[in-house]
């Protein structure tokens, strides 16, 4: 019955299903200009789980984009393990809510009927895994506001949901509130930091950077409040700590979500009363530096653990952005590879090989912008020889058993996707090895991916060669 289901349902379908490369331009792109900029004019929704381990829990879809999931890096996160760690996307586009399965293993349905990509016009009640998840689509359009540009500070996008967060981020700095950057290792959030600070009235004052994951507690709480002289054997003159070393311009505090409670408490006390006091010292000295974190985890779900302060959360998150992975934008994976390609043959009018493009494109970058900059960085500098051996010779498509471009413009697209992608890896995942002497935690670092997803990469590749 399902079965028959699904097929009616993408007769139904047909004219309202939307591929990545339709949503970027028939979608986000759809915007009014006025004296504000750029914004998107779309009803927003609100999203509740009304059966589930999660019942009750509720979201708010007034942003581009939202992805529903088990995993870290979900907007609306479930604790369903039924639940795909990221399995449904949704996006507002100005006719409606477009729903997109991210190949989840157990599928999104809409009632009887399994879909893939739908738009959605009116209220609808979505079932994915053992959660049903009603979507109540608000009566009057929003304004979403689109930063008019595709670039913020250093920062490439051309994607809505980039755009948007520039366009908050940009709010933000003008005024001296906190900000919170939340996202996946590697998708660029400390460039986004300096470019708040950049676009800032502190731009001309001091940008102080403490990375809070790489440092033991001790000497973090140095780094960030420093110490009267001879307060450490074999230390004779005070340190200024990071509070004070931002005066007049911009605090940085990377992974903050990586702070102990001890830490925490200290650090929420110094931004309550503006003032933070060193080591050994008797009284505290005030500070004028504006905040801004950056974390890996939602800190919001942290709090809810209960492993991460509520009163330092509030006043981080005066205003909070959530950087979507790569593979959630692919529209911007050329533009900053191309940046990339330019930087490294310091040349501004290179521009990239349509073979290398195509194959970029269709890669899902586990590792974000900072593994996409890598691979660019190696093909532009290494000699033609290297390159053949971590992209295949010559038109190196062919040379590795990839179908050509034309061969692939008469697949689906997924599978032409796949094919791509798994003919990359197989090219790519050896070539690191060997540089990492077989080492895969020491590939991992080189190729700029977290050790899981490197991992991952690996057994899939052992899975295509069985």
């Amino acid at each position: 019955m399902r079965h028959a289901a699904t097929r009616a349902a993408k007769l139904l379908l047909i004219g309202i299903a939307y591929t990545m490369e339709d949503m970027t331009t028939a979608g986000l792109t759809d915007t009014l200009d006025d004296d504000r900029g750029h914004v998107l004019r779309a009803r927003a929704a609100s999203l509740e789980v009304t059966a589930g381990p999660d019942q009750g829990k509720r979201a708010r879809l007034d942003r581009p984009v939202l992805v529903v999931g088990s995993g870290e890096a979900a907007d609306l996160r479930l604790s369903d393990e039924t639940v795909s760690r990221e399995h449904v996307r949704l996006s507002l586009l100005p006719d409606g809510v477009h729903v997109r399965d991210e190949k989840s293993k157990n599928g999104t349905w809409l009632g009887a009927v399994r879909i893939e990509s739908a738009l959605l016009a009116g209220d609808a009640l979505l079932t994915i895994g053992a959660t049903s998840l009603a979507v109540r689509i608000d009566a009057e359009p929003s304004e979403i506001a689109l930063w008019d540009g595709d670039r913020f500070g250093a920062t490439i996008g051309v994607d809505g949901a980039m755009r948007h967060v520039f366009g908050r981020l940009a709010r933000a700095a003008a005024t001296d509130v906190a900000v919170l950057i939340e996202g996946e290792p590697g998708v660029g959030k400390g460039a986004l930091a300096r470019g708040v600070h950049q676009a800032s009235a502190r731009a001309q004052g001091p940008l102080v950077v403490v990375d809070c994951a790489s440092l033991s507690e001790a000497l973090l709480d140095d780094e960030l409040f420093g110490h009267e002289p001879g307060l450490f054997e074999g230390t004779g003159e005070a340190r200024a700590g990071a509070f004070e070393l931002a005066a007049g311009g911009t605090l940085v505090l990377d992974e903050i979500d990586a702070l102990g409670p001890d830490l925490q408490a200290k650090v929420d006390a110094a931004l309550e009363s503006k003032a933070a006091r060193r080591a050994g010292a008797s009284e505290d000295v005030g500070f004028d530096a504006r905040i801004v974190a950056t974390a890996q985890q939602p800190l919001a779900e942290l709090v809810a653990a209960g492993a991460f302060r509520q009163e330092l959360y509030y006043r981080l998150s005066v205003a909070r952005v959530h950087v979507p992975p790569l593979r959630d934008r692919p529209s911007d994976v050329e533009p900053i590879a191309t940046q990339f390609f330019r930087d490294a043959l310091g040349d501004p009018n290179a521009e990239l090989p349509v073979e290398l493009a195509s194959l970029l494109g269709a890669y899902l970058w586990p590792g974000n912008v900072q593994e996409l900059h890598n691979v660019v960085l190696r093909f532009a500098t290494l000699g033609a020889r290297d390159r053949e051996a971590l992209f295949g010779s010559g038109a190196f498509a062919s040379a590795a058993g990839m179908p050509s471009l034309e061969q692939l413009a008469q697949m689906p697209y997924h599978e032409a996707r796949q094919a791509v992608l798994d003919r990359f890896e197989d090219a790519y995942l050896p070539s690191v090895l060997e540089r990492a002497g077989g080492v895969v935690s020491k590939a991992a670092e080189l190729a700029g991916i977290a050790r899981p997803s490197f991992y991952r990469m690996v057994d899939r590749q052992k899975a295509r060669k069985r």
